[in-house]
């Protein structure tokens, strides 16, 4: 399986000559940010609710805490999300069902959210994921040669069976000891399945491990909505935009309207677990 990362640079060097070069960046409108996530698993339904800033701006990014908000399915089901900001630090701006529900597969989910007068939609299909039948992890001589991590140089291995006579799209994330892990910060882990064989036999992990660690893998189905969102992205993010003077590329497309940016996921996830012994 090829596992495609995102690995996002947030650095970037302008020199003329001896002078030192004033950006003059385009002052645009602030935009709203909506990030959503509906699954057939208990706990994960939530949606985050911010706004664009300017280049130069500093700070944390606008929450919007006073939104209306509410999912709901093709048979009818409406699920209302209230603003409910968990203790820890940069949570405002996340809603969650205000009654416990989960998803079912093969049902459509809507979301609307309302910010003062204009309304947001988007929607999302459920669909099965392949399921993790198990994990098993060996020790990898390349990374203990540089570990980025001392002593962490395991890899898990990933088995299961996909799906040969229909295309999927596959989100995957990888936890050490109950917290969610990438070998770089910014990294994002997602596969169409032409890159999976049918028997998926000990596909290694980007993340390391190290012996008395409990490792998780999740794996998240994903329209090709989704797929495409995650593959603008992986562009936009590794896209200079042509240089200095070459074009400034568009913003990821997405599910959502009224030029809203983010995404609105609707996925089945299956997960494993396994503690590293000697």
């Amino acid at each position: 399986m090829r596992i495609l990362s995102i690995i996002v640079f947030f650095a970037a060097f302008f020199y003329a000559c001896d002078e030192p070069v004033t950006l003059d960046l385009r002052q645009t409108p602030s935009k709203i940010v909506i990030e959503g996530l509906v699954t057939d698993a208990e706990g994960y339904q939530f949606v985050k609710i911010s706004r664009t800033v300017g280049f130069y701006a500093t700070g944390t990014t606008p929450r919007v805490t006073d939104a209306q908000v509410l999912v709901k399915d093709d048979l009818g089901n409406e699920y209302p999300f209230v603003h409910n900001p968990r203790s820890h630090i940069d949570s405002a701006g996340i809603y969650v069902p205000e009654f416990p529900f989960t998803g079912e597969i093969g049902r459509t989910y809507t979301l609307n959210v309302t910010v003062g007068e204009t309304l947001y939609a988007a929607e999302d299909k459920l669909l099965p994921v392949i399921p993790v039948d198990s994990l098993n992890y060996r020790f990898s001589e390349e990374e203990a040669e540089d570990p980025k991590d001392p002593g962490k140089v395991y890899e898990l291995l990933l088995f299961a069976r996909e799906p040969q006579d229909e295309a999927n799209y596959y989100l995957f994330k990888f936890y050490r000891n109950g917290a969610l892990t990438y070998y770089d910060e910014t990294d994002i882990y997602y596969s169409d399945d032409k890159f999976l064989a049918e028997n998926i036999d000990g596909i290694a992990s980007p993340v390391y491990y190290a012996i008395q660690d409990t490792g998780r893998v999740e794996a998240y189905s994903m329209s090709r909505a989704g797929y495409i969102y995650y593959g603008d992205l992986f562009s936009l993010l590794n896209n200079d935009g042509g240089g200095m003077f070459g074009s400034i590329p568009g913003s990821p497309r997405t599910n959502l309207s009224n030029g809203a940016l983010g995404f609105f996921q609707v996925s089945a996830i299956k997960s494993k677990e396994i503690i590293l012994k000697e």
